[in-house]
């Protein structure tokens, strides 16, 4: 037997649900992702690619992010749009979508990609928040802005494109910007 050595007598148990882990800006961000596999969905009607991915750059350096993305479905629909998920997770790595075979492939592969906060409701049926991929950036959508660029869709306030010195913050990265700045992009190495 191995000694705990820890006083449990004040611990929550609600605690051992967990939260959706460490929330961050949303805004465009480098990652990698560390862990996946394909495995069957719980309703037992698809297959899905289940992700662990890191901030690999900046200030939030080693958040993760999970997700999940449909490669078969019964649902057409769903089917659609995971497998469009996967193409583009595929061209924002440089693989390219006509060369993945294997989610393998994907493992510490950079990356650019928009997240976002997505609130849920946990088991004990309160609201949860979590990082979520909102978008995989390749050459096809690099010039999109990122989220925490775009005007929001209903707030009825003209943009401005005056910068607020008092939100401006230092980039570890010289200045370039998180979509790519004066960096080379994934998609556009070469072998």
């Amino acid at each position: 037997m191995a000694q705990l050595n820890v006083n449990l007598s004040d611990v929550n148990e609600k605690d051992a649900e967990g939260g959706g882990g460490v929330i961050i800006p949303r805004d465009r961000y480098l990652l990698n992702i560390v862990e996946g596999e394909v495995k069957r969905n719980s309703k037992n009607t698809g297959d899905l690619f289940e992700y662990k991915a890191e901030v690999v750059e900046g200030e939030f350096a080693g958040v993760k992010v999970f997700g999940n993305i449909n490669v078969t479905h019964q649902n057409i629909t769903a089917q659609k749009i995971g497998q469009a998920q996967l193409a583009a997770l595929a061209e924002a790595t440089g693989i390219g979508k006509a060369n993945l075979t294997d989610t393998d492939q994907l493992l510490f592969q950079p990356f650019y990609a928009d997240l976002d906060v997505e609130t849920y409701k946990g088991r004990d049926n309160s609201d949860k928040e979590r990082m979520v991929v909102k978008k995989f950036i390749h050459a096809g959508n690099a010039n999109e802005p990122p989220p925490s660029k775009a005007p929001a869709a209903n707030d009825n306030v003209k943009a401005t494109t005056q910068a607020n010195p008092s939100t401006a913050r230092t980039t570890q990265n010289g200045g370039a910007a998180a979509s790519g700045g004066g960096r080379q992009m994934p998609w556009q190495r070469t072998a």
